[in-house]
């Protein structure tokens, strides 16, 4: 076995103080307790209540408590590290909505993307034995003949499966990105990576009735 890799929990080696100042915060916010839903992840999840500040405070923000954990270019191994090292700890959060992945495509094989995603799943199931995970799929990134496009096909059918309908939910929200052709819609992701305010709006349009029933268990 390689001495690190996706499922492996690691902190981040460049721009490390920065990062270990946001995650300093977040386990701050965590022990503070009392929340409802929890975002985990990476430039995706981060931007949702800045980039996408709009939509957050129309449609997420409304459904109680609701912190954002995420933090632009993270991978698998350093969401992993966070988790296991205090985000999650006295939050007593209702519901995580983790997104994560992207970040590891370039480096790694689908198959262990997807043991990273998995080795999240399991410390969150284990750090919030009652909470509901919402895990979502990798969102479409590049050109529709981008071999990435491949690897995210792939990473998504591998991870879908950790979901049991009850205490993991799969959501999939990619296919409002894409056209008939399989082309990013600009206007909602103009970089073909991170979304815009509307493509937050699309998230948000799949997300927030699974955050309803889920929170209203």
């Amino acid at each position: 076995m390689p001495a690190g890799g996706p499922w492996i929990a690691a902190q981040r080696p460049w721009s490390r103080e920065a990062w270990l100042a946001k995650h300093d915060a977040f386990v701050a916010r965590a022990r503070q307790g009392d929340v409802d839903v929890l975002f985990l992840g990476d430039s995706i999840t981060a931007f949702f209540a800045t980039r996408g500040s709009a939509v957050w405070d129309r449609e997420i923000a409304p459904l109680g408590s609701v912190v954002d954990f995420g933090i632009e270019g993270d991978r698998t191994q350093f969401v992993l590290w966070r988790a296991r090292n205090g985000e999650l700890d006295g939050s007593s959060t209702r519901v995580v909505v983790l997104m994560v992945g992207t970040n590891n495509l370039a480096s790694a094989t689908p198959e262990n993307v997807a043991r990273g995603v998995a080795a999240i799943v399991d410390t969150v199931r284990e750090k919030l034995p009652n909470a509901v995970i919402v895990l979502n799929a990798i969102l479409p990134r590049g050109g529709p003949d981008d071999p990435v496009r491949v690897k995210i096909a792939d990473v998504n059918a591998r991870i879908a499966v950790l979901a049991d309908g009850k205490r993991v939910r799969w959501l999939d929200a990619g296919r409002g990105f894409v056209d008939a052709g399989g082309a990013i819609d600009p206007a909602l992701m103009p970089d073909r990576l991170h979304p815009s305010t509307a493509g937050y709006g699309v998230w948000a349009a799949a997300l927030r009735p699974v955050l309803l029933e889920s929170l209203s268990k």
